[in-house]
């Protein structure tokens, strides 16, 4: 049976009112070491899962000692944490430059620019995409962030397409289309045996492909 998530670590309170899981880091050197540890920590969790790493083996993947993980972070559950903040803020990133782009490209090469991107988190975050499957759909802290990062992704693709197409539901269609777009991509992080790798550029065009069929066969009703 896979080990649920603990009792969420108590937060650090930031002078901006938010609040963080990690230890503050201020220096360079402490920055880059953090930085080392979070990449880390997923790297195992991806092989590993989530019940299954230790800090120990984080530690060794960093390239650190298991008390300079311990000194940054309480514990596992706090690792995973961050991990999805620094995930969410990632998100942020890429939402601000696809509204950027809003008007100054055609609708297919928006589609396309969205897939790829989605499909780079989620080849760079397989550890915390299995994590979530593990134990996070269990935590409303972690479920909260990830939901809101999709619904925020949704709306800033629907924004970007405003007036490319017009189906009689366009909320509905772009919830279909993110829905179709996940779906594949979260098979092909934990399916380890997924006829499909997303690690594959071409497989990844075909998807695109595939949300472009699907608009235009909304656009013909």
């Amino acid at each position: 049976m896979v080990k649920a998530v603990r009792k969420a670590p108590a937060r650090k309170p930031q002078q901006d009112g938010e609040e963080r899981w990690a230890l503050p880091a201020r220096q360079a050197r402490s920055r880059a070491t953090q930085a080392r540890i979070l990449e880390a920590a997923e790297k195992v969790f991806a092989e590993q899962g989530f019940a299954g790493a230790r800090l120990a083996d984080i530690a060794v993947a960093a390239k650190c000692s298991v008390g300079a993980v311990y000194f940054r972070f309480k514990d596992k559950d706090a690792l995973f944490f961050a991990i999805a903040e620094l995930f969410g803020a990632e998100v942020k990133t890429r939402i601000a430059a696809l509204a950027d782009s809003n008007g100054q490209e055609d609708r297919d090469t928006v589609i396309r620019d969205f897939v790829r991107s989605t499909a780079a988190m989620f080849r760079a975050h397989k550890g915390m995409f299995r994590a979530i499957t593990e134990c996070g759909f269990e935590h409303p802290t972690v479920m909260t962030s990830v939901f809101a990062v999709r619904d925020e992704m949704e709306a800033a693709l629907q924004r970007a397409i405003t007036g490319m197409f017009s189906p009689k539901d366009a909320s509905l269609t772009v919830r279909v289309m993110t829905q179709m777009v996940y779906g594949f991509l979260f098979n092909g992080v934990l399916n380890q045996k997924a006829p499909a790798r997303i690690s594959d550029d071409r497989v990844i065009d075909e998807l695109a492909d595939a949300v472009l069929a699907y608009l235009k066969s909304k656009e013909r009703h």
